[in-house]
């Protein structure tokens, strides 16, 4: 029954506080592997915090579309509107097709 419990208010907690912390703590992840790349070269662990920073950062992005049904942040927005990630967005990216150009019409009449 206590182990139910503690599911029930951690579920709660990162239903309440979780996009936030996750963005937040994706962002910091981010930054620190960007660091050791610059300062330490190019080593695994630097890009397996990187890639561990984007994957955390993009799942508290996740969180909040999935609970407020309206993207963040453009930034967000662009991220799961790629090729492939657009499969993993909680709601649709409605983000539009780059226009196409249109050439003159050079026909007499239309003038």
């Amino acid at each position: 029954m206590a182990i139910a419990a503690i599911i029930a208010v951690a579920a709660l907690l990162i239903w309440g506080f979780g996009s936030i912390i996750a963005r937040l703590a994706g962002a910091i992840a981010v930054f620190e592997g960007l660091l050791r790349i610059g300062f330490t070269g190019s080593t695994p662990t630097a890009y397996a915090i990187l890639a561990a920073g984007l994957a955390i950062w993009m799942t508290g992005h996740w969180i909040w579309a999935f609970k407020h049904k309206a993207w963040r942040t453009r930034l967000a927005l662009t991220a799961y509107s790629l090729p492939g990630l657009h499969h993993l967005a909680p709601i649709p990216t409605n983000k539009p097709a780059p226009a196409t150009a249109v050439w003159p019409s050079h026909r007499r009449d239309a003038y």
